[in-house]
């Protein structure tokens, strides 16, 4: 929506996220439990898959000597409900729960990121996005993909520079205090 894009922009996103989340509880008590439930059992049988996982890509990217911070990331309950929702899925047909965030110094790094992970797993055919050439209306840029992953699980990776994740978390004001800490010379 039209709210939640300006939200983004403002940095507020987290906040925007938590609310979300609040509303859902109070809105749809019972659905929230039912998913909490889902979700916990999920994350827990999932556990050493994603930790391998973290793992087997930080080694590839470290062997091949590009300096990346890489984060897990859970999609929120809401954001879990609103999809199965709005795609009318049940909760084992929502493939991508988890995710991973790969934060590279610079735009190429992003592409070059892509690359090597679409030759350690498998993509997902129709599930890459390039938000980097098409940036969304907040102003926030990535690469997006899906990959299957050894355990024959969907997990999503999105690339971003340094740069492009100051801005996805703390909005366009982010960008401005980012380029003034930022040593002369470089670019995003």
């Amino acid at each position: 929506s039209a709210a939640a894009e300006g939200y983004k922009r403002q940095g507020l996103k987290q906040t925007y996220r938590e609310l979300q989340d609040l509303s859902f509880r109070h809105l749809h008590p019972w659905r929230h439990t039912v998913l909490t439930k889902a979700v916990t059992k999920a994350r827990n049988r999932r556990r050493d898959l994603i930790q391998k996982v973290q793992t087997d890509v930080a080694t590839v990217f470290t062997e091949f000597g590009m300096k990346v911070r890489l984060a897990g990331r859970e999609k929120t309950l809401f954001a879990i409900y609103q999809k199965m929702d709005e795609k009318h899925l049940s909760f084992a047909q929502v493939t991508d729960i988890y995710g991973f965030r790969v934060v590279v110094p610079t735009v190429t790094d992003c592409y070059t990121a892509l690359g090597l992970l679409h030759q350690m797993y498998k993509p997902v055919p129709g599930k890459f996005k390039d938000h980097i050439a098409f940036s969304n209306l907040n102003f926030s840029q990535s690469l997006h993909t899906t990959l299957v992953s050894p355990s024959d699980v969907n997990i999503e990776f999105q690339m971003r520079s340094e740069e492009m994740d100051v801005v996805a978390e703390s909005g366009v004001a982010g960008h401005c205090v980012y380029k003034a800490k930022a040593p002369a010379g470089t670019t995003g």
